[in-house]
């Protein structure tokens, strides 16, 4: 892995529509005392309690029109709303958290029963708030120039969080975790918003001080690497680092740290968000700094030459299951 950001030289890619929802905690409600889909979850309860010694995880759900949404059925929201073309050359799928449906996974059900054909779905995992940047250098490996892709990021928390190690730690200054999903409408050719893949660095430092010292110092490297006016940090890294420092990183116009993080879509909902409001106007460029929440982050610079279509899907409208 590099100990710098470096362009490898592949083409960069063209975003035109942006979809995002967020599934805040306040919506979710626990299972208890077993829920009616237990078949799909049981897998996951019983690794749970047989990795961490526990007895009976509970799990949460999302309730809409009397069903559990599940990580597949963001996906399909925020896809159904990308385009009504019925087909895509690439879909490149992201997902970490575990799916609800624990025998069949998201990509395979959407391919199977939504009515768009895809002629070659790619699916990454296991790559945490790193996949919304890393999907870009995976898009931009496999977009030829006349084909179309959809980008899909999406993150759904099955298991109940309790504040135990085993699921992860929340801590006030961490913020909180949102789930989400966003879709990204690319292609190989002109469009709305030029996307390039920056690269990762290794953070070498876990202590607090010298961590943000050395973040700092990465981001200033990329701003000024890639000409850059506003810099976009996954929301998880700007609370982590100590004191107030992001605010003072020049010559960025913007430096906003929301409170609530959305994992893989973070940096891409904040971009819609400040495209929206006219806080990023075309001409301008952002690097979009992701973070894993221990030592390693990765970038992508957004170079906005006309405004793209944005998308925000509210979680209460009417929803299609998968």
């Amino acid at each position: 892995m590099p100990d710098t950001f470096h362009n490898a030289g592949i083409d960069s890619i063209y975003v035109d529509h942006i979809c995002w929802l967020t599934a805040e905690d306040h919506l979710y409600t626990l299972d208890w005392p077993t829920p009616d889909d237990y078949f799909y979850v049981s897998p996951h309860i019983y690794m749970e309690d047989h990795y961490y010694g526990r007895v009976a995880t509970l799990t949460r759900s999302l309730m809409a029109d009397g069903k559990r949404l599940t990580a597949g059925d963001f996906a399909l929201m925020v896809m159904e709303r990308l385009s009504t073309k019925a087909h895509w050359d690439w879909m490149i799928f992201a997902q970490t958290c575990p799916e609800r449906h624990a025998l069949n996974a998201p990509l395979a059900r959407m391919l199977e029963t939504a009515a768009w054909h895809v002629d070659y779905p790619l699916g990454l995992s296991h790559m945490g708030a790193l996949a919304g940047t890393e999907a870009i250098q995976a898009a931009q490996w496999s977009i030829c120039r006349k084909e179309r892709a959809a980008i899909v990021l999406v993150e759904q928390r099955v298991l109940h969080d309790d504040d135990q190690t085993g699921y992860g730690l929340k801590t006030e200054e961490l913020g909180d975790t949102a789930d989400m999903a966003v879709a990204l409408q690319a292609c190989a050719a002109q469009g709305a918003l030029q996307v390039s893949y920056a690269g990762k660095r290794i953070i070498q430092s876990s202590q607090p001080d010298s961590f943000t010292s050395e973040v700092l110092g990465i981001i200033r490297e990329l701003m000024n690497g890639w000409t850059a006016e506003h810099i976009i940090l996954q929301s998880k890294l700007g609370l982590h680092m100590s004191g107030g420092s992001i605010l003072h990183i020049s010559p960025a116009k913007t430096v906003c740290v929301p409170h609530a993080d959305y994992q893989s879509g973070d940096v891409w909902i904040q971009l819609a968000d400040k495209l929206q409001r006219g806080v990023i106007k075309p001409g301008e460029r952002a690097v979009l700094v992701s973070w894993d929440g221990d030592r390693l982050i990765s970038a992508c610079c957004v170079n906005v030459i006309h405004l793209p279509l944005l998308s925000r899907i509210e979680i209460n409208q009417e929803i299609r299951t998968s």
